[in-house]
């Protein structure tokens, strides 16, 4: 409270306190999360079963011949009552291990994919941020100009008032000269309501409570930018083409279905699973206690490879749309480029008009008070009047300069 902010400070602290600016953060921690879950994905299955089983009786049983002689010997057991078996079993799946490599890459597109949204959304920001300080500057000159004036203003309601009554005024004259006060009056308020709606506004986006003042540097208002070391258009559209955050999402959106297409041509292969197992057991019947063993399984469903085959063709479709939404993108952002331009050569225009228009009225005014001061004859009514409009044309051209401004941060953006 009380401290005079400039755009700089007011655009880091946006970035810092913004809350939309969070939740992108959030969510960009995220997709880094699901990266490295995807990267786990590649490591191979690890299981260790551990089984214990005891019987109350001994587990014997006989067998009987399938030829003339009937039973064989009596009953006998190959396990102890009490068993426990211990086995640890290691397997790596081709197809998984190929589909978790996949997953990571589309990992690490997505999290990139954050990291330009995040940029974007910071840029655009800052150009907010841009909006409402220039909005905030040139509404807080243009109350200091017109407090003492919104005075003046009302006070020449009594002079009307009086000079109607004594007829040195028609009531049509006194009616007229009311309504251009009052007129004026209302145009100067209205740049109080436009600071206060301008100064919600610079607080919500700097992370603050939306409600009271906020003091900011107006003095880049007190001189005229020179904006003549841009370079040529096509130039800036193409630095345009190679920095714009949107064209990375694009390609990187590409990318991903891309790689969709080769985890569905993975998908048509037979599963393919190496495993290797240990295991143990404590029954004193086995000829050997524990063993290692080592194995391949491969299974292949055949009736699955029509749908992989519909599915490669539907994301490969899909990888054409995204290359030909990267082009679209692409057009705009030339156009957003040319607009932006035109829109910065047009807000030079008419801060130049309105400047003019407020020297030229300046002017007049000047030359009127010098009229007054030697004694000729000028109604203090319109002096009164031309004072105000000279006034309004001042401010206009503060605002001008602010658009001039927002303009060139516009371009920028």
């Amino acid at each position: 409270e009380g401290e005079r902010v400039n755009l700089s400070q007011c655009i880091k602290l946006a970035l810092e306190h913004n809350l939309d600016m969070k939740v992108l953060n959030l969510e960009k921690e995220v997709a880094r999360e699901m990266r490295t879950a995807d990267m786990l994905g590649m490591l191979p299955e690890l299981n260790v079963t551990n089984t214990y089983t005891g019987r109350d009786n001994t587990p014997a049983s006989s067998s009987k011949k399938v030829g003339e002689s009937g039973l064989t010997y009596g009953y006998s057991t190959s396990q102890d009552r009490h068993l426990n078996y211990l086995n640890v079993d290691l397997a790596l799946s081709v197809l998984d291990f190929g589909l978790a490599f996949f997953n990571t890459q589309q990992g690490e597109d997505r999290v990139l994919m954050r990291e330009q949204r995040e940029i974007r959304a910071g840029q655009n920001l800052s150009l907010d941020v841009a909006k409402a300080y220039f909005q905030v500057a040139a509404a807080q000159k243009a109350i200091k100009i017109t407090t003492s004036l919104l005075e003046d203003c009302r006070s020449r309601y009594e002079v009307i008032s009086k000079l109607s009554k004594s007829r040195a005024i028609t009531p049509f004259r006194a009616f007229e000269e009311t309504r251009r006060f009052v007129d004026m009056e209302k145009r100067l308020t209205n740049y109080i309501r436009t600071y206060e709606n301008s100064c919600v506004e610079l607080r919500s986006l700097l992370g603050m409570r939306p409600a009271g003042k906020i003091l900011v540097d107006d003095s880049m208002l007190n001189k005229v930018p020179e904006f003549n070391s841009l370079p040529d258009i096509e130039l800036m559209e193409q630095i345009a083409l190679i920095r714009r955050p949107e064209l990375y999402e694009v390609d990187m959106q590409k990318h991903i279905n891309i790689v969709e297409c080769y985890k569905t041509i993975a998908l048509m292969f037979p599963n393919v699973k190496l495993f290797v197992d240990w295991s143990n057991s404590n029954n004193s019947y086995l000829y050997n206690q524990s063993w290692w063993e080592l194995g391949v399984r491969a299974a292949y469903n055949l009736l699955k490879l029509p749908q992989n085959i519909q599915r490669l063709e539907g994301y490969w479709t899909q990888v054409k749309t995204e290359e030909m939404r990267s082009y679209a993108q692409a057009v705009a952002v030339m156009a957003q480029v040319r607009i932006a331009y035109g829109n910065l050569l047009s807000a030079k225009e008419r801060y130049d008009l309105d400047r003019r228009v407020y020297t030229t009225y300046d002017e007049n005014l000047q030359a009127a008070l010098k009229n007054q001061a030697v004694g000729r004859s000028m109604q203090q009514l319109e002096l009164d009047h031309m004072r105000l409009v000279t006034t309004e044309t001042s401010i206009e051209s503060l605002m001008s300069l602010g658009d001039y401004y927002v303009a060139y941060y516009r371009l920028l953006n």
